[in-house]
Order: structure tokens, then C-alpha cells, then sequence
């Protein structure tokens, strides 16, 4: 695929423990195979620490730098106070210029396209009775819902979904 100026994003969405992760871990090598680059974007609701106290790191954020960023020969890690007029286009903008394709956790609120993972063991109502902007539902339970439904071990068909309803549309 030819790299593009904005990031095509899709956010999975769901209840606590619904599968999120898992579903995206095993979505990625699918999509790779497929010549799409592929970079996530996981948001979390409580506050994360990243680096440890005494490491040098720390203290430049500690002093006040922000952002920092630490590098290896195989890694990057980059931390910065949330700003918060910053929306999910402008983070991933930040990191992702590259990549084809952001797969991202959560972000319920941001208007991307979303695929919903539900349970039917969950108590509560999916969320695509609420949410106009989901537009595919995994699940391991077939219901009657206004979307296109994947079991969760349907991962080439909701590739192939994801592909022509986001990626090429």
C-alpha cells in the first residue's frame, strides 16, 4: 500500500475483559501479511508510569522536560504529559506518519470508525445500541443486530472487512 498523509484509524471497543488485546495481537500478522504497516494506540483509563524512579529518564521528566524520549538499539520509548486538546488523529499523526493502517484500543469517544468485541456472557448492553459510529461487531454469540457480525475466530473474513470498508473505501 502507498504510505498516506492522514492515518486510517479503527478503534476496538468493548466492556472491560472482552477481548480486546488478544483480538488485536492476533489481527496483526494478518494484516502485515497483507502489505498493510500496521502501528496500535492503546488507551488506558488510569494513569500509567512508564519509567522508573532513580533511572535518568526520570528525573529529566521529573525537572520538568517534556517530552523525553528513551532510545536503545532496538527500542524507543517516548513520554509526554496528555495533553488534552489533543485528539486521537493528532497522536497518532505524532508517531504513525508511516503506517498505512492504526489499530487502536479504546478511544470510545473519538469519532473513528469502531469494531465493537462483545460477550454474551456480559451483563451489559453492547455498545452499538448507542454508538452509530461502530460498524462491525465480534462476538461469541450471533444476535440480531443492524451490523455485520464476526465470530471471534472469523479473523481473514474481519480483515478483509476491515480492508474495504476503512483501508480502501
Amino acid at each position: 500500500m502507498n504510505k498516506i498523509d492522514e492515518p486510517v484509524i479503527v478503534s476496538f471497543v468493548g466492556h472491560s475483559n472482552s477481548g480486546k488485546t488478544g483480538l488485536i495481537t492476533q489481527l496483526i500478522p494478518i494484516i502485515k501479511k497483507r502489505n498493510i504497516s500496521v502501528g496500535v494506540i492503546k488507551h488506558a483509563c488510569s494513569p500509567i508510569t512508564i519509567d522508573q524512579q532513580g533511572k535518568d529518564s526520570f528525573r529529566h521528566f521529573k525537572a520538568g522536560a517534556d517530552p523525553v524520549m528513551i532510545c536503545t538499539d532496538q527500542h524507543m520509548a517516548f513520554f509526554s504529559k496528555r495533553q488534552p486538546e489533543l485528539g486521537l488523529k493528532q497522536i497518532a499523526q505524532l508517531f504513525y506518519k508511516d503506517k498505512d493502517l492504526i489499530l487502536t484500543e479504546g478511544f470510545k469517544k473519538e469519532p473513528f470508525p469502531k469494531i465493537e468485541i462483545f460477550r454474551s456472557e456480559t451483563e451489559e448492553p453492547p455498545l452499538c445500541l448507542k454508538d452509530q459510529s461502530i460498524i462491525a461487531i465480534v462476538t461469541n454469540h450471533h444476535q440480531t443486530w443492524h451490523l455485520p457480525q464476526f465470530y471471534q475466530n472469523d479473523l481473514d473474513q474481519l480483515v478483509d472487512f476491515i480492508i474495504k470498508k476503512v483501508v480502501i473505501h
